[in-house]
């Protein structure tokens, strides 16, 4: 089942998204985004498929907005694949000695599929990361790996996009290692920097997380290819190591890390009027494109 946030008619609203590419409908769910049917109890499935017979609404009469646009946490995962690993001139990860490295985004980082994200003035070095979005869709907390999958409302396409280099605004001298780490940090926050979309895939339709091919181009040209089954860790393991430091609650969303192919390995950085498509099988296309400052091309 995939299932959409929309607005129609000044209203925010949410829904199941039915039919064949080209002639889409949306069966109406009820107000506000998707956050809405993950926190109205375990039982939001069920109801989700029960309400799917509504009457319909033509996908081209409404417009689409990212699926969760505030959800309650943002996490995402670093170098969660060997090849980007060792594209970043790391030492490979030691599994066995090793944890998932988790940060935060900001919810106001958050966008639409389709919806342009500008250039930001804090770097000229502005990059695109494909990565597999997991949301949850029910509160657990010291869930184990086993069980992990269990919680999972459904998957859908992000693009972490980063800032390589950030002007601080400040003469900083020397980069000392922590000021380096920040810089890292930092640009993993501004607006527009965390697309996805176009919809929630439900875990029903996902028998494998980690049986996925995934893709992401800029303007036609293949820069990323892999599968979500080169994860170091797994959706599972992650989850689970997330779960032992805070509760994770209905609509947390986790960014399962990027391949490698990054603009970084090559300084082959992101420009107005590029145009990014990030595909996952079975999940869509999370078509980005990219605008000056002020939203000229």
């Amino acid at each position: 089942m995939k299932l959409v946030s929309y607005r129609s008619g000044g209203e925010v609203r949410h829904g199941v998204l039915t039919g064949p590419e080209g002639d889409q409908q949306i069966r109406d769910l009820g107000s506000g985004d998707l956050l809405n049917l993950l926190e109205s109890g375990d039982d939001w499935m069920e109801r989700a498929h029960a309400t799917a017979s509504s009457p319909a609404l033509a996908l081209s009469a409404v417009q689409l907005l990212a699926p969760l646009r505030r959800p309650p946490k943002l996490l995402a995962l670093a170098g969660n694949y060997q090849d980007h690993v060792r594209e970043s001139k790391v030492a490979d990860v030691r599994k066995a000695n090793a944890v998932p490295l988790l940060f935060l985004k900001p919810s106001t980082a958050i966008v639409a599929a389709g919806e342009p994200i500008s250039a930001p003035d804090i770097s000229d070095a502005m990059d695109y990361e494909l990565e597999l979005a997991v949301v949850i869709g029910r509160r657990c907390k010291g869930i184990q790996a086993a069980d992990a999958l269990g919680v999972v409302a459904g998957y859908m396409i992000a693009n972490d996009i980063s800032a390589r280099v950030v002007d601080w605004g400040v003469e900083r001298g020397e980069v000392t290692p922590r000021m380096a780490f920040f810089d890292w940090l930092n640009g993993k926050w501004p607006d527009g920097f965390a697309p996805m979309g176009p919809y929630l895939v439900t875990a029903d339709d996902v028998p494998d997380p980690q049986a996925l091919a995934m893709r992401l181009s800029v303007n036609g040209a293949v820069r990323q290819e892999a599968s979500t089954g080169d994860m170091i860790f797994t959706v599972a393991e992650t989850i689970a190591f997330c779960a032992r430091f805070m509760t994770l609650e209905p609509g947390d969303i986790i960014l399962t890390g990027t391949p490698s192919g990054v603009g970084a390995t090559t300084q082959t950085y992101l420009h107005p009027g590029d145009r990014m498509e990030a595909w996952i099988e079975g999940l869509g296309t999370l078509a980005t494109p990219v605008v000056a400052a002020g939203g000229g091309a």
